[in-house]
């Protein structure tokens, strides 16, 4: 096997591997709440030629997130809540870490702030935590996303908003892990605002409390990428077969 087949079977094998690997990652979460399914872009290569044989196939050129809409799923729990339309919720740790999710399945912890499951403070439109009163009896999400916590004997009342952000390019987020996304210079800066602000870009943005939004992961699309991938595969088993009996018939005629 000459060097170049050498060096395009490597590359090819890391490229399906590396496919391979987001397919596993879109198929184990189809049912995590939240999770925008990572795309793999192909490109056609008509014919490359490695030992003086021409192959052809599919080249996996960069992988993306698609952060289409995801499907409602209503819950018992009032601090579950979902975005519909443009934007992300703001969640920041107790280091000031701020990162950006979709994934709104958020309770109380024992301090009364509002975190989602990773332990980070979801934040509220003036930048800072949401604590709520230790004596309320209930409370709700409008679809603006503000909060109106109910007191024995009381009309409900106004605590604070949920913080929405968004950015020119979400596409250029970086997935750090657990739904959450970090800005880059790709993103642009996150871009802060509330649901149904008007003038925004999430003025037709809506929160629905006591729910959640599904995984937009489509099986479908993700067996589409697969059989790609295989005939990639394929592709190259073909070029190393050829390259194998190319040098095992030039032992031959030397012998």
């Amino acid at each position: 096997m000459s060097l170049s087949t050498i060096r395009f079977t490597g590359s090819s094998l890391r490229n399906v591997q590396d496919g391979l690997g987001v397919i596993s990652d879109n198929i184990s979460n189809v049912s995590t709440h939240g999770f925008k399914e990572r795309l793999l872009n192909f490109e056609n290569v008509q014919t490359k030629t490695i030992d003086g044989q021409s192959f052809s196939g599919s080249y996996l050129v960069s992988t993306g997130t698609d952060f289409s809409q995801g499907g409602l799923e209503f819950t018992d729990n009032n601090a579950n809540m979902a975005i519909t339309g443009n934007g992300f919720f703001a969640v920041q740790n107790a280091s000031g870490e701020m990162f950006f999710t979709r994934t709104g399945n958020f309770n109380i912890d024992s301090e009364s702030n509002l975190v989602d499951v990773n332990g980070n403070y979801v934040l509220s439109s003036g930048g800072g935590r949401i604590t709520f009163p230790e004596n309320m009896t209930s409370f709700g999400i409008n679809p603006a996303g503000e909060i109106l916590v109910q007191f024995a004997n009381e009309d409900s009342v106004f605590l604070d908003q949920i913080q929405l952000a968004d950015f020119n390019n979400p596409e250029g987020l970086t997935n750090i892990g657990s739904n959450l996304f970090t800005q880059t210079a790709s993103s642009g800066a996150a871009i802060f605002s509330t649901a149904l602000q008007s003038g925004s870009s999430t003025a037709s943005s809506r929160i629905t409390g006591g729910a959640l939004e599904r995984s937009n992961v489509d099986l479908s699309d993700e067996l589409v990428d697969l059989m790609t991938l295989q005939r990639s595969y394929q592709a190259i088993s073909r070029a190393t077969t050829t390259s194998d009996e190319l040098i095992d018939t030039t032992i031959g005629l030397i012998r």
